[in-house]
């Protein structure tokens, strides 16, 4: 029996459409040198004042990858929009056989409220599960730990595990490994930084243990105020 080839996924948050002219060309460059089978955006948005289409749309006219899930669904204030909606968005070289979104609970003192995006993909006869994730910012109360217990709980009562990637908002997610270790391994084995103005990790990956992390890269800082996270894993 052949064993499939690792696959490569990589996580993003977009920064919005902030100096995008500027950006689009440099994240266009690492996406087609990286090559991922699976793209991961956060803060995908839709400025109708600015695009008819969301930034991991205005990508895909270039990658071209075949199919796309966007989710665009918080509405949020802005100084300098009148309409700004906010959400996630997937691109995939493998069909998406099935996707599903969920609102995450608010706590009443975030500002923010939060979704979890879900897709299977399929690759030759195998269905891969992976979740999208952007939690809120931790500073003085740590919305995103509860967020990230909520998600592992929804997932373990679908009795499903997935391949979990994003913008944690957590600047030491092995703090939370009562939550998952057992169950997943972890990018925070792997010293970097992903969200340089502060010099902290906030991008993880989460794998179940059935598949095999073989290798963790973050991009340059000219992609966003983020910096782009990749993970190689071993499904077969």
């Amino acid at each position: 029996m052949t064993s499939k080839p690792p696959l490569t996924f990589t996580s993003l948050n977009l920064q919005g459409f902030e100096d995008w002219e500027q950006r689009s060309p440099r994240i266009l460059e690492f996406l087609a040198q990286t090559n991922p089978d699976v793209i991961l955006f956060q803060e995908t948005v839709f400025l109708p004042d600015v695009s008819p289409h969301n930034q991991a749309q205005l990508l895909n006219q270039t990658l071209h990858y075949p199919f796309e899930v966007s989710t665009i669904s918080r509405l949020q204030s802005s100084p300098r929009h009148p309409v700004y909606r906010e959400g996630l968005a997937i691109l995939s070289k493998h069909p998406i056989t099935a996707s599903d979104t969920l609102i995450l609970k608010k706590d009443d003192n975030d500002e923010h409220s939060r979704i979890l995006q879900l897709i299977d993909i399929t690759v030759d006869d195998t269905v891969v599960r992976l979740g999208n994730v952007h939690f809120s910012v931790t500073d003085i109360v740590d919305y995103a730990t509860p967020q990230l217990k909520e998600t592992l709980d929804i997932l373990d009562a679908r009795h499903e595990k997935r391949v979990l990637m994003g913008d944690f908002n957590l600047t030491h997610l092995e703090e939370s490994a009562s939550l998952w270790e057992g169950n997943y391994s972890s990018t925070a084995d792997t010293p970097y930084i992903s969200y340089p103005s502060t010099h902290k990790r906030i991008d993880y990956a989460l794998v179940p243990n059935e598949y095999k992390l073989l290798e963790t890269s973050v991009s340059g800082d000219d992609l966003s105020d983020h910096r782009a996270l990749t993970v190689k894993v071993d499904v077969s």
